[in-house]
């Protein structure tokens, strides 16, 4: 099933990129440090593990990596007022992914505060975790991810 381009969005970063619908995400909250900015197209880089998020009115946008992949039995629990702002009603609705960044040629995932998306209604925010065991800075196994071949 395809979807027709309704915008484009033209990156610094990525040049022109086409995104339908399907791809849009409100962020009610912003993202942290960006609180202004809401509205954002979630880009599958290659039909790899990578995605971009990208501010659709700015030259903002993020690197990410499905959470499952950054780190095995990664986990928590939502509260109720996280669940209502995103109207979350399964958590198979929801995708979790976790911000990259590269520090010194080293990739680092950000598992203190990751992007929950739900897929049903296109609401997303980042979630905040109260848990000293999930880093802001966790390093990426060097050559690969968690259940994830990528190719240089």
């Amino acid at each position: 099933m395809s979807h027709s381009p309704v915008r484009q969005i033209v990156s610094d970063s990525y040049g022109v990129i086409e995104i339908d619908e399907s791809q849009l995400f409100h962020f009610p909250k912003g993202i942290l440090g960006f609180p202004e900015q809401h509205e954002y197209a979630l880009i599958q880089v290659d039909a790899g593990p990578f995605y971009i998020l990208h501010a659709v009115d700015e030259q903002l946008s993020f690197i990410l990596l499905p959470a499952h992949l950054a780190k095995e039995n990664y986990g928590f629990h939502i509260d109720q007022g996280f669940i209502e702002l995103l109207d979350i009603k399964q958590p198979e609705d929801v995708m979790t992914f976790v911000i990259l960044n590269v520090i010194d040629d080293q990739l680092y995932a950000n598992l203190k505060a990751p992007l929950i998306l739900n897929r049903i209604n296109h609401r997303a925010a980042q979630y905040i975790l109260d848990d000293a065991s999930y880093p802001l800075r966790y390093p990426l196994a060097q050559g690969g991810l968690a259940g994830a071949h990528t190719e240089a």
